[in-house]
């Protein structure tokens, strides 16, 4: 089954990637030197696999997330020429019933999804209830990085000549997507991508000040149904508030200026991952078990942060948003009448008993993952 269609609502299954095999990736250089941090220019290079160090203890970290779980397979990424099936939502969509593939920009990631999730999607696909929709690719050259093909004059490091993107570039806000254009996202990606939603779904382009723009879900953050959290430096309230999708809305900026770290090192992503989260549904929040400060902003705001280590997830590119593919969440409306049943039927309410249970069993893998750290 696969049934989600925002960012917010309770959370019933989910697949998480897996670590394993990371390597750099290795591509254009115009991408590397259009988003990658300088001082790490020279680890983008062919067949030089992340710290294994890092990827040991980013698997323990992936190894925490639970609620109903499938995980990515082990895939020798070295072997293949790839990058890593640790960040699920980079490539796969889940819009209503409809699971929707990425058409990768990136060569080094067009197997991806095959190799690291594809076992998952051949299990979806036997379902008469749901649509999978895979990516498709171009035969023979690629023309994405041509300076003289359709869309070169983008401020971005690819042009217009192919459908591309990522699904990281585009966040679920009821029925309309919300996405920028990006250095892997493109206008013939976003039309890709409208083809391929259910009826009654539309797409909503947001403009953002980001040279360095490569997916929204450190820019914006629907957090729940009615508050939006934005990047600072990358929007404004003016601009995002004249959107119909966010009509009637509290946007906020973010109310923490992340602090940069140097280890575990940060080769593919900013502090600002601190936006980087997953929600649990009925105000629960996975964070990262350092942004405490956040987690009293939330708590001030009648929500519970569930602090879990995530630091060499961080290291590979990307947090708990990027790394975890929500496959169900129930709808508002089934939420609303869950919680009048369960309200009625005991005094804690059948909702409430479960997701404690969920945070008790998150705790007891926050303090495993810590002490395998200092074993």
């Amino acid at each position: 089954m696969a049934s989600s269609s925002n960012e917010w609502s309770n959370l019933r299954s989910v697949i998480v990637g897996r670590a394993k095999g990371s390597i750099f990736p290795y591509e254009n250089e115009k991408v590397t030197h259009s988003i990658m941090y300088q001082e790490f220019f020279h680890e983008f290079k062919p067949h030089n696999p992340f710290p294994e160090y890092i990827l040991q203890a980013a698997d323990r970290e992936l190894d925490q997330l639970g609620i109903k779980v499938q995980r990515a397979r082990d895939v020798d990424w070295n072997k293949v020429g790839g990058y890593t099936g640790s960040m699920a939502r980079d490539g796969l969509m889940v819009v209503g019933n409809h699971v929707i593939e990425a058409p990768y920009s990136w060569s080094c990631r067009k197997q991806e999804i095959e190799l690291a999730f594809g076992h998952i999607l051949a299990d979806l696909e036997k379902d008469p209830r749901v649509r999978v929709f895979r990516a498709r690719f171009p035969e023979g050259r690629d023309t994405i990085y041509d300076d003289d093909s359709e869309g070169s004059e983008s401020p971005f490091a690819i042009n217009n000549s192919r459908p591309a993107f990522d699904t990281a570039d585009f966040i679920r806000v009821g029925n309309t997507i919300v996405g920028q254009l990006s250095h892997v996202t493109n206008p013939a990606g976003v039309d890709y991508l409208r083809e391929r939603l259910p009826e009654g779904y539309n797409v909503q382009i947001v403009e953002t000040k980001d040279p360095t723009a490569m997916h929204i879900d450190t820019t914006l953050l629907a957090l729940r149904k009615g508050l939006l959290l934005y990047h600072p430096i990358k929007c404004t309230y003016e601009s995002l508030s004249s959107y119909d999708v966010f009509k009637g809305w509290e946007i906020l900026p973010f109310p923490i200026m992340p602090k940069h770290r140097t280890e575990p090192p940060l080769f593919m992503a900013s502090a600002w991952l601190i936006m980087n989260v997953l929600s649990l549904g009925n105000g629960k929040v996975i964070i990262e078990e350092n942004d405490t400060e956040f987690g009293e902003w939330l708590k001030a705001r009648g929500m519970e942060p569930i602090y879990c280590p995530f630091r060499h997830v961080h290291s590979i590119g990307g947090s708990f948003h990027c790394a975890t593919v929500d496959l169900i969440r129930e709808d508002d409306d089934q939420l609303a009448s869950d919680t009048t049943t369960a309200a009625a039927a005991t005094s804690n309410g059948l909702i409430r008993r479960h997701l404690n249970r969920v945070r008790s069993i998150f705790r007891l893998l926050e303090a495993w993952v810590i002490r395998g750290y200092r074993s």
